[in-house]
This record gives C-alpha cells, sequence and structure tokens, in this order.
C-alpha cells in the first residue's frame, strides 16, 4: 500500500485496518496536519478513497478492510484501475488518500522513474504464480 506523503491520516486508518485483515491470514489466501485541508480524494475527512487494481485487491478492499473501517465510523471508496500506473499517478496527483496493489520494489523503481513521492505504509502480499510447461518436457525449452 502507497501513499501520498502529504495524506497520512486517511491513510494511516486504512493501513491500520488493512494490518489487521493481514493479520488474520486473509493476505495469505501520523496523526493529521494541523491544516485544515481535506484529502483530495474524498468530501470529509471520514472517507477513504484508495485506488487499487481489481482482482484481488480490490476485493480485499471491498470485502475484508470495508467492514472494518465502517465499524469505526470511516467510508471506503474503492477505485479500480487496470494497469499499474495510474494508482500510482492518482495517489501522487491527491485523487485519491492511498493505493493497494504493488510491492516494494515496484514502487521504488515507480518513485525513481517517474520522480514521485509515494511512500510505503504496509507490505502487500504476493499472487501466487504458476509455471505450466504444458507439452514441454524442459525448462531449458520453454
Amino acid at each position: 500500500m502507497a501513499i501520498n506523503f502529504k495524506k497520512k491520516k486517511a491513510a494511516l486508518v486504512a493501513t491500520l485496518a488493512l494490518g489487521a485483515v493481514l493479520a488474520f491470514g486473509l493476505a495469505g489466501c501520523g496523526a493529521q496536519s494541523a491544516s485544515s485541508d481535506k484529502s483530495a480524494g474524498s468530501s470529509d475527512d471520514k472517507t477513504i478513497t484508495v485506488a487499487a487494481t481489481p482482482s484481488p485487491p480490490a476485493e480485499i478492499l471491498h470485502d475484508a478492510v470495508k467492514p472494518l473501517l465502517e465499524k469505526e465510523g470511516y467510508t471506503l471508496e474503492v477505485k479500480e484501475f487496470t494497469d499499474y500506473v495510474q494508482p500510482n499517478t492518482v495517489t501522487e496527483e491527491g485523487e485519491v488518500d492511498a493505493n493497494y496493489f504493488q510491492h516494494i520494489t515496484y514502487l521504488n523503481n515507480f518513485n525513481e522513474e517517474k520522480g514521485t513521492h509515494l511512500v510505503s505504509v504496509a507490505d502487500v502480499h504476493y499472487e501466487p504464480f504458476g509455471l505450466y510447461p504444458g507439452k514441454t518436457k524442459s525448462l531449458d525449452a520453454l
């Protein structure tokens, strides 16, 4: 999960909720500034807007994190993106409070290449990958 460093409060709440979810095994299958600025991605300070790729990050946010945040009086809005650039771009621009989709290596490379200022506030699980050779007899032949 990455946030624009300037938008810490809402992302912190989302991170805590996400951390609770991760702590219970679902990932396996700052204080607010003194200014009166509200998150650019939301209409009030009780709405958290998070960018995510469709499945499973958005599903995790909808199914596991959203109910936890609602118990705390927050509203979670998830904006889905089908590429891996826009979630970081809209987070950097302040259109959303945070994003949830990438590992730290991708985030660091993105910041270096694009000159962005996103910071990681929680680890993101990796989806399992499989290599199926079909009729190929050796790894070298792939």
